[in-house]
């Protein structure tokens, strides 16, 4: 199979474990756009955190943003679509998961909107590893509930980050009927997108406007929220680092994100022609 293009998930995938782009990445993705394959990024981030790395992946020209509802052109730094919620859903997923304990984050655009005091207080939400990347790219806004709820707002993505692990299991219960898509991340995180809308309607979109073909296509994560990608994919690669669900999802695995695992499956899929 001739692998066009390869969609690379961020964190766990082309970040390392303390947030670094490892240089055999950097080299082997300048190498894939060398040969004229397709690379684009394709994470649960907001496009604003994607510019922030960009000069570790230099060329790369699309990226699938906040767990597919946002294809963006990283050349000319503008959304190219966006897929919203109905504020309705909005509305009933807040009643249903009630006042909690859970930082809140609130994607739209290019932005990413969160609380000030909320962001102030990320260790307690589980999320102090990224502590310097929201300080670098959240819009910081008083209330940020009233920001999801504000109709005039269009909402691609949101997420819970709760205090306790637990309230993530209670609010996922609470709100499954609902029309949308749910994802785990980090500790305790709940994201929801619009449904029918994920990483991996994200990824064929991305193909159909480059005119790659769905099966010319490869996808490399290691979370739940790769899930649809990988499944979508005509290649999936798991990172050696991925969660049990998506080893078994996988046609093949590579190592893992702190031992060149991306750069193994660039070589092998996209510049090697090897199937899995």
């Amino acid at each position: 199979m001739n692998y066009q293009l390869i969609a690379i998930d961020m964190d766990g995938t082309l970040l390392t474990s303390d947030k670094r782009v490892l240089p055999s990445s950097t080299s082997a993705v300048a190498r894939a756009m060398a040969a004229g394959r397709s690379v684009a990024i394709c994470s649960g981030r907001s496009p604003k955190m994607i510019e922030l790395d960009r000069a570790a992946y230099e060329g790369v020209r699309h990226a699938i943003c906040c767990n597919g509802t946002i294809l963006y052109d990283l050349a000319e730094h503008r959304v190219l679509s966006a897929e919203a919620f109905d504020h309705e859903t909005i509305e009933r997923v807040v009643a249903a998961v009630g006042e909690v304990d859970a930082m809140l984050d609130v994607f739209s655009g290019s932005e990413m909107f969160c609380q000030t005091d909320q962001l102030a207080r990320m260790d307690h939400y589980l999320m102090g590893i990224y502590a310097g990347l929201y300080e670098a790219t959240a819009t910081p806004v008083d209330d940020v509930l009233a920001t999801l709820l504000d109709p005039t707002t269009s909402v691609q993505k949101f997420i819970y980050h709760f205090a306790d692990p637990r309230e993530r299991d209670r609010a996922r219960h609470l709100v499954e009927g609902l029309p949308l898509e749910l994802a785990y991340s980090e500790e305790a995180s709940l994201e929801l997108s619009p449904a029918g809308v994920t990483k991996g309607s994200g990824l064929l979109a991305l193909a159909d406007l480059l005119g790659v073909p769905h099966e010319a296509t490869v996808a490399l994560g290691d979370a739940d929220n790769d899930l649809p990608m990988l499944a979508a994919a005509g290649l999936a690669v798991a990172m050696g680092n991925a969660n049990e669900s998506v080893l078994a999802a996988a046609d093949v695995v590579v190592a893992d994100n702190d031992h060149d695992g991306v750069a193994e499956a660039i070589e092998r899929f996209l510049l090697g022609g090897e199937r899995a």
